[in-house]
């Protein structure tokens, strides 16, 4: 059978409406692999946002099919697409039973003739990925398997590089790295996985990632990104670690009177973990809080709500959502009264900040309680709802509404079906010299001081700041792994004195010394560290040793506070918090008059 009669197969079975019933039905394997389809395909049309068109979702199921064999140029030509190419015109549109017999006969003759054997849950997953495909970029349907992965990402810790990811058209995209693992400075959000260990990943499984990425903490693993910006791939080597998925990774004291939190991500615990935190910092002299939202790709709305309570006021509209009907409006407000002082807030967002992080940051900024900095936002305006599928044990996360910030703002971007055109479309179309332009493109909107914000994709800031960049040179220095090994042995030979971490933190400074022994390390690993290279980076690479030994002599959170130190982003967020204390007052003056 070569390529053309593939093609002819599926063109003729699915597009000739004229043999439907003419096949005998698909196995039992393959009855029970449909199942899923119909099961997925009845709970679009009865809980999807909006009213799809059945052919629609249809077309995108046996597209989806198709896309799902393995060889030759395999494609689906609807009826719709006959007649505009001026093939014979097709049968009258197809009622409920027509469209379920026309995916069935698809699937049996698929099974029967394709030129290889394919399993009837490959192309059952294929159907169902088409069909979700065709309404949004991020209804999605889970296995089991990965179904339980879902909730040890929530729940639990495993070992492996600590990333985020999405299959989508076959590609696997970085959402964002986990806070604290191995793959952040090295990964970032938009990145698109086109190797591991030299091997390709197009049509790549999520049970393939878990198992290729996934491994013995201290085992190192080379991956090859296409990075937006750079002209060619990029390889870096990861080492495995311990993931500790928690949600606040980092609560410290910036600076006298300055709080710092980071949320990684709006999990079950979120707020809860938030609220000690806090508390912790108040007694620690606190009375103002950087919001480190960055590269938070979101998580649970009722955790959103939660953390968004702690920064509003009793009864203030935090985010409300409209399904598809009319009625389905639901509004989620504060319930506790505002802390006496408030904190002083200021909320720091970039491009992989997105969805339960929209809405912490637009209700802040909508209700004046807070200024938000940094890159707008990615733009996720859409609320998925779980769906556990009694066909086989799997999970679909279905799009059932829209959020709305609390003036009203829709911040979801347009999406055309070019998922690595939807990815990239935040960051490429951003330039954040040229504010004024991209506030002129959206509606504009007024918070309840009267300050204008804007409806475009996602959430703009208030104070645009500019998205700190890695080097070549930095960026090898991450991938080659020689920092680690570096760090840990400078310590154990003693090199590094012993004190109590603030006076680390605040006078030690690394030895000429050290920055030559670590340059000859890098050289040994193939870094051209030359004189000029290493004066060049010199504030970079005391930055990354000193936190490297702190990682060693204390934790974590002690090395990234150092890293912080050079953070340009958070120390020109940290450079704002007159203009934050100034709207705290003006709204505080704003409430005592009602």
């Amino acid at each position: 059978m070569n390529a053309k009669r593939w093609l002819v197969v599926i063109v003729v079975a699915l597009a000739s409406l004229s043999v439907l019933g003419s096949q005998q039905g698909p196995a039992d394997g393959a009855r029970a692999n449909l199942k899923l389809v119909f099961e997925v395909r009845d709970r679009i049309h009865c809980d999807y946002v909006e009213e799809v068109d059945s052919l629609r979702v249809i077309d995108g199921a046996v597209d989806g099919l198709a896309a799902a064999l393995p060889e030759g140029e395999n494609l689906y030509i609807s009826p719709r697409e006959m007649a505009e190419v001026g093939s014979p015109a097709p049968a009258e549109r197809l009622d409920d039973r027509g469209q379920v017999a026309l995916l069935a006969e698809a699937f049996g003759r698929i099974s029967k003739e394709y030129v290889r054997s394919v399993g009837a849950d490959t192309l059952a997953r294929g159907m169902v990925e088409g069909m979700l495909s065709s309404l949004d970029p991020h209804s999605s349907y889970l296995d089991p398997a990965e179904r339980e992965e879902m909730v040890e990402r929530f729940r639990g810790d495993f070992e492996g590089i600590g990333i985020y990811f999405e299959i989508r058209q076959g590609r696997l995209m970085v959402i964002s790295p986990i806070v604290g693992s191995p793959s952040e400075g090295k990964l970032r959000a938009g990145d698109e996985i086109i190797e591991i260990e030299g091997v390709p990943t197009d049509g790549i499984t999520n049970e393939q990632v878990m198992k290729k990425l996934r491994g013995p903490k201290g085992s190192s693993v080379r991956v090859t990104v296409a990075r937006q910006g750079r002209d060619e791939p990029l390889a870096v080597t990861i080492r495995r670690d311990r993931i500790e998925v928690r949600s606040v990774p980092y609560a410290f004291m910036l600076a006298p009177e300055v709080g710092y939190v980071r949320i990684a991500r709006f999990a079950e615990t979120t707020a809860q973990e938030l609220g000690e935190d806090l508390a912790r910092l108040r007694s620690e002299g606190a009375r103002r809080l950087l919001l480190d939202l960055r590269d938070n790709g979101g998580g649970l709305l009722d955790q959103a709500v939660e953390v968004a309570d702690f920064f509003l006021d009793a009864d203030e509209l935090i985010v409300y959502t409209q399904g598809r009907a009319a009625r389905s409006r639901q509004e989620y407000r504060d319930t506790t009264p505002l802390e006496n002082p408030p904190l002083s807030v200021i909320v720091v967002i970039d491009h992989g900040s997105a969805s339960a992080s929209e809405i912490v940051a637009g209700a802040i900024q909508d209700q004046d309680r807070g200024l938000v900095v940094g890159q707008t936002s990615f733009g996720k305006g859409l609320v998925q709802e779980q769906y556990p599928l009694t066909s086989n044990g799997g999970l679909l996360l279905l799009t059932v509404a829209r959020y709305y910030t609390p003036v009203g703002r829709l911040i979801q971007r347009p999406f055309t079906g070019d998922l690595q055109a939807y990815v990239h479309q935040g960051v490429d179309s951003l330039d954040p010299n040229a504010v004024d332009s991209l506030r002129a493109a959206g509606a504009v909107f007024h918070t309840t001081l009267g300050r204008p914000v804007y409806g475009a994709g996602g959430i703009t800031p208030d104070v645009s700041l500019p998205d700190p960049e890695f080097s070549e040179f930095e960026q090898r220095v991450f991938a080659e792994g020689a920092l680690a090994d570096f760090c840990s042995q400078a310590v154990g030979k003693g090199q590094v004195p012993a004190m109590p971490f603030a006076a680390y933190a605040a006078t030690w400074q690394v030895p000429d010394s050290l920055l030559a022994a670590f340059g000859r390390a890098l050289a040994a690993r193939g870094v051209a560290a030359g004189p000029d290279a290493m004066a060049a980076h010199r504030a970079f690479l005391q930055t990354q040793l000193k936190a490297g030994f702190a990682r060693v002599l204390w934790s974590d959170q002690a090395a990234y506070q150092i890293s912080l130190q050079a953070d340009t982003q958070i120390q020109a967020a940290a450079r704002l918090f007159d203009r934050a204390d100034q709207l705290q007052a003006a709204r505080a003056q704003a409430t005592s008059k009602r």
